[in-house]
């Protein structure tokens, strides 16, 4: 297992690349840095509702196995790396001027832009408004780093392999509106076909139901900035989204690892493998199309 610690985040197996798939788990980071606590108006507890509680446990298999993996440890409360780097909500920042900003969109709507900003029945997280500076300096120093190392892992991926995947792996809560046949455990992503190849899409179907868990194509998740900014399926380079239930691998409360962890973790590494050699024998098709 190759490690490489940078600023906020760490990257796995990447010098040997052995496989055309890179793992990401943007959301699960539980580092906070001071100024997060300074900053709030609500009790810093409120701020795991914004984690992809332990999501990054879910990779031990895939780490072990000394797949590719990159993994943020700065949490999702100093900066969103599912966001563009455009997506600030101007009324949270000093100084910013709208006119430099595209109209809010539906996340950012809801109080979760590049900068979260409120929570549901419980309002708004912070005390008062940043400076421009300040949020700069989160996207320059992180968040503009993490996209650019997956983007040169891809690319190396694709000189090697002549295909590049990228699975991003997120948690959700429980869905607690049932459809029709129950909840699904596990939402795959691609943005309806416009980050991936639906080949990957369906592999991943199959092979989840096929371990016996119920599973849904993007509803009501399809995947945001990491599978646009990443997916080229023209170019033979692919991003897919993974939401996993956290009831699946969490205690009751949702707030520990349970028991079930590592059943979890093996299953992620029989996915990442599973769509790695599915990769692997299509790259020649795919390109051809």
């Amino acid at each position: 297992m190759e490690l490489i610690e940078n600023s906020g985040y760490a990257v796995y197996g990447c010098p040997s690349l052995s496989i055309p798939l890179l793992v990401s788990v943007p959301h699960a980071g539980r580092d906070y840095p001071d100024k997060v606590f300074r900053s709030m108006r609500l009790p810093k507890e409120s701020l795991v509702r914004l984690e992809d509680r332990y999501a990054d446990l879910l990779l031990r298999k895939v780490i072990g196995f000394g797949f590719p993996a990159i993994v943020a440890h700065r949490a999702r409360a100093w900066i969103d790396l599912n966001r563009a780097e455009n997506d600030i909500d101007v009324e949270m920042v000093r100084d910013a001027i709208p006119a430099d900003y595209p109209p809010p969109g539906a996340k950012q709507r809801g109080g979760l832009g590049l900068i979260p900003r409120r929570l549901t029945d419980e309002g708004d997280i912070w005390k008062g408004q940043f400076d421009l500076d300040d949020i700069q300096g989160r996207i320059t120093s992180f968040h503009q780093p993490y996209h650019a190392t997956i983007a040169d892992i891809l690319q190396q991926m694709h000189k090697k392999f002549g295909i590049a995947l990228l699975l991003d792996v997120h948690s959700m809560p429980p869905i607690r509106n049932v459809p029709k046949g129950g909840p699904p455990h596990f939402v795959v992503g691609d943005r309806f076909g416009q980050s991936s190849a639906s080949l990957f899409s369906e592999l991943l179907i199959q092979q989840i139901q096929l371990a016996g868990f119920r599973t849904a194509l993007n509803h009501p998740y399809s995947g945001e900035h990491i599978l646009r900014r990443h997916g080229k399926p023209k170019g033979n380079i692919h991003a897919l989204q993974l939401e996993v239930d956290r009831s699946l691998y969490l205690d009751s409360t949702l707030r520990e690892p349970s028991i079930l962890l590592p059943s979890m973790s093996a299953l992620i590494g029989n996915l990442v493998r599973s769509l790695s050699d599915q990769a692997l024998g299509s790259a020649t098709l795919i390109a051809a199309e």
